[in-house]
Formats: structure tokens, C-alpha cells, sequence
């Protein structure tokens, strides 16, 4: 290959890419100049601008990624730039190089695809050939020391004229040419599964003369119908280069979009725990105040029924002001268990991410309750681990938050025979039931209250009527936040 003969070739095969703008692939209409020396059209900066971050002044050049500060003016005050500086910048010291035509990284080419006319540095050299095995498994790629500028003539090789012998008969050379199979076959093949009674039989010669008729007609065609498309389509290799940019281009956009959006998201995601945040701690100052004014009250309490009278005098004018700040703080706190409640709620809306709730709202669900233990359900209680416990008629029930059964115990002996003996770790019938601080099931199972882990295991019981010295039958049964255990009995 003669010296310099492919860098010619590349300076005559890109010298129209130069001359154009490397956005929009068409001639120069206003060019402006960036201050890395770029030039590209007017309108095409315009519309750079506008895909990139909109906050951000300076414009990105897309050859270089160098930042070029903007004016308020916008891309409009640019200076005006030359249709022959991206050309300059290409060839000024470098020398006799060959510069890759896919990427922006300004490589030196090693090699050349024939089928794409591109020339390929080592990095888009893999890329191409991890692309080969799916749509150019085809493409051949020479490398630049082996590239001739003239295109090399197809000549035979020697062995190619070595006659060639049947698969089938290998003593037998392939003489004839089966025109009904379209197969090369050997004078024996004639007799057997080629017979001449069937089958058209004729010469190589004739073979490869009508072969020859019927591909050059065939490349006819093809030419034509490269011509018809070149004519409509003159700049073929410039649009593969384009599309090339446009979906690096387009890669950068979606990007850049995603970032946003992944951006509003983080907003509203600190907005909200803002929100929250700002609730919880609202809401605990009321409730610590409701505990200050408990404490308050106990302290004067304690003054009242421990200090001497000259003590509570001196006091006075403090308790009773102490104890009117607690009475007007009262005055504006709204103070209830539901205000302990507040939750997210997502949105089902893409790109949304949902809004808080400040209220619990329960709905009744006839369907579950009848499905899971029917009508007769008496007394229900929840751990603080969400799960219930019900009393039933004839069992107890402890279901998950979705209502599945997670256990029972049937009350045993026979609740109508509550006299017999029985093991006290049974239940002979339930008629209420609480869950205290410690998550600890009690059950009042006439005369006694037990109390049983999430298990049923019997912990201790005792007899309420005969704790308190009281003769009659315990109805009702409440626990409360300290685990002191509250019963009704009736003397009836």
C-alpha cells in the first residue's frame, strides 16, 4: 500500500463531513462558535440548549463536553463561527493520523468496516464486533495495515482449480451438473440417484456459463435498485453516522430526564418526612404536656397532705399558678388517643408518591367476622403486634391483621357442667377477656380471671370476689396501661 494512500482516502471521504454541521448533518445556516472553537447552526444550539439542564447557564459542547458560560442573551450573542474551524481542528497536528469516525473521544482508527465505511478505533472495534452477533455477523473488518486504497481483484487460487471429488463416490471426480437437483454430480451418480430417465444432466462448463448469465443478471437488478436508493437516498453513510450521534444524543436526554424526575422524587420524599415529622413532634408537645400537668397535680397533692400549714402557705400563690397554666394549656390542647395516629397513603398515580393521613379511619367487615367464627363472637381484644383475640361461644380465636386463624382452644370440660373437675389450664367458658402491657391474654372464666400467654399457657389466675371480699359473680373485665386489672361483679 502506498504511503499515505488510506489518509487521503479518509481526507476526501470526510471532507463533506467537515463542511457540515456535526448536529444537524446539513450545510452551515448561521454558524456560531463556541468557546472551545466548535461551530455549529444557530437554530441547532437553540435547540441543544433547550435538552440540556435548564438551571444551568453554560451550554455543553457535544464534540468536546466542553462548557461554553452564556449571557442573558442566550446562544443568540455567540460570536459567529466558520464552516471550516471543525475541519481545521481535524487535521492541524495530526499529521497523516486516521481519527475514528463512530465515537467523540478523538481516537486514533486501527482498522476499517467495508460494510459500514467507517473507520474504528480499538474501543468501537468491540463494540462492533459484540454487535456482529446479532445484525453484522456479516461485516468484514480490515485493519489499516492491510487496507489498499485500489479495491483488490478476486483471483483464483490454484487449489480452487483442482477438480474436486464425489462425496458419495469419492474415487469419482464431479463432471456433471444435475439441473433438476442443482447439484454437482460424478458419472456414477447417473446410474443411481441422478438417473438420466429423471433427472437434466449438463457439462460444467454449461453449468458455470448459465450460472454466470444468471448472477450477472441478478447483479443487474440489485445495481439498479442501489442506484434507485442512492437517488433517493444520496447521503446513506452520513445517516447511519447521524443515527449513530441521535441515539447517543438520545441516551443523554433520557438521562438527564430520569435525574429530574428522580430529583422531584427525593423533594417530595424530604417534604413529606418534613410533614411528619413536624406532626409527630406537635402532637408529643401535647401529650407531654397533658404528663406535666399529671405531675404537677401530684406535686401539689403531695404538698397538701405531707407539708405543715406553713409550708402550704407559702406554697399557695405557686400551686395555684402553676395549677391555672395547666387549666389554660388544657384549654387550647386537643388531647385524644387517635391523635397518637398518622400514616402514609401511596398514590397509584406514576411519578406520584402519595399524601399523609392525620385521621384513622375503621371500617366494619360483616364478611370477615361471619366467615371466621360466625355470629357468635362475644368479647374481641388486639395485641400490640396487631393480632386478635376473640371469644367465641364455644372457643378462642387468635387471628392475624388479614383474619386468618393463627390458633384455637376449645373450651374444655363441658361449659354446661362447670362443677366437674377439670385441669386449670383449661377454659370452660370464656365471658370476657382484656390484653395487658405485656401482651398477656386475660380471660374471665367464671369465678376466675387467668392469664395466659399468646400460647394459651395458663401464667397465674386468681378470684376477683374473693380478692376483694365480695360475694357475687364476676360480668365485665378491663386492664389498663399500668396492668392494674379492673372487674365488675355482680351480686345477684
Amino acid at each position: 500500500m502506498a504511503e499515505g494512500g488510506v489518509t487521503d482516502l479518509v481526507l476526501d471521504e470526510t471532507q463533506k463531513e467537515l463542511q457540515e454541521c456535526p448536529i444537524c448533518y446539513t450545510e452551515y445556516k448561521d454558524p456560531r462558535m463556541l468557546d472551545c472553537s466548535h461551530s455549529f447552526c444557530l437554530k441547532c444550539l437553540q435547540e441543544l440548549k433547550l435538552t440540556q439542564n435548564k438551571d444551568d447557564k453554560n451550554i455543553v459542547c457535544p464534540l468536546c463536553r466542553k462548557e461554553t458560560a452564556m449571557t442573558e442573551a442566550g446562544v443568540d450573542m455567540l460570536p459567529g463561527g466558520s464552516k471550516d474551524v471543525n475541519q481545521q481542528e481535524q487535521t492541524e497536528g495530526q499529521g497523516l493520523k486516521v481519527m475514528c469516525q463512530v465515537c467523540d473521544e478523538e481516537n486514533e482508527a486501527i482498522s476499517r468496516c467495508m460494510d459500514c465505511k467507517h473507520y474504528l478505533c480499538q474501543e468501537c472495534q468491540k463494540a462492533h464486533n459484540r454487535m456482529a452477533v446479532l445484525m453484522m455477523k456479516d461485516h468484514k473488518i480490515v485493519a489499516l495495515t492491510e487496507l489498499d486504497v485500489e479495491s483488490e481483484e478476486i483471483t483464483e487460487d490454484t487449489e480452487l482449480k483442482k477438480v474436486p471429488k464425489c462425496f458419495k463416490h469419492p474415487d469419482q471426480d464431479l463432471c456433471l451438473y444435475c439441473n433438476s437437483c442443482e447439484v454437482l454430480i460424478c458419472n456414477e451418480c447417473t446410474n443411481i440417484d441422478h438417473k438420466e430417465s429423471i433427472h437434466s444432466h449438463i457439462s460444467i462448463d454449461q453449468a458455470v456459463s448459465r450460472c454466470k448469465q444468471e448472477v450477472n443478471e441478478s447483479i443487474s437488478k440489485t445495481e439498479e435498485c442501489i442506484q434507485r436508493f442512492i437517488s433517493a437516498n444520496p447521503s446513506s453513510g452520513h445517516s447511519r453516522f447521524r443515527l449513530d450521534r441521535m441515539l447517543v444524543k438520545t441516551y443523554s436526554q433520557i438521562s438527564q430526564k430520569a435525574e429530574k424526575e428522580i430529583a422531584k422524587i427525593r423533594d417530595k420524599e424530604k417534604q413529606l418526612k418534613t410533614e411528619a415529622r413536624d406532626i409527630a413532634i406537635k402532637r408529643d408537645t401535647e401529650f407531654a404536656y397533658a404528663e406535666m400537668s399529671e405531675q404537677i397535680v401530684g406535686k401539689v397533692n403531695k404538698v397538701m397532705t405531707t407539708a405543715t400549714c406553713y409550708e402550704i402557705l407559702e406554697s399557695k400563690k405557686k400551686m395555684l399558678r402553676d395549677l391555672n397554666e395547666q387549666v389554660e394549656v388544657h384549654k387550647s390542647l386537643d388531647i385524644k388517643h387517635e391523635k397518637s395516629f398518622f400514616g402514609f397513603k401511596e398514590s397509584e398515580e406514576v411519578g406520584q408518591l402519595g399524601t399523609m393521613l392525620l385521621e384513622e379511619k375503621w371500617e366494619k367487615d360483616e364478611t370477615f367476622s361471619e366467615e371466621v367464627f360466625g355470629r357468635d363472637y362475644l368479647h374481641t381484644a388486639a395485641y400490640f403486634t396487631n393480632e386478635i383475640a376473640v371469644v367465641c361461644s364455644d372457643k378462642l380465636v387468635t387471628l392475624d391483621p388479614e383474619g386468618k386463624v393463627i390458633s384455637t382452644k376449645t373450651y374444655k370440660p363441658d361449659p354446661d357442667k362447670p362443677n366437674e373437675p377439670h385441669d386449670p389450664n383449661d377454659v370452660q367458658k370464656a365471658t370476657a377477656l382484656a390484653i395487658n402491657k405485656d401482651d398477656q391474654l386475660l380471660i374471665l372464666d367464671n369465678p376466675a380471671v387467668k392469664i395466659f400467654n399468646k400460647e394459651y399457657q395458663l401464667l397465674h389466675q386468681f378470684l376477683p370476689g374473693k380478692e376483694a371480699g365480695v360475694d357475687g359473680t364476676p360480668t365485665c373485665l378491663a386492664v389498663d396501661s399500668s396492668n392494674l386489672i379492673a372487674c365488675t361483679i355482680s351480686d345477684e
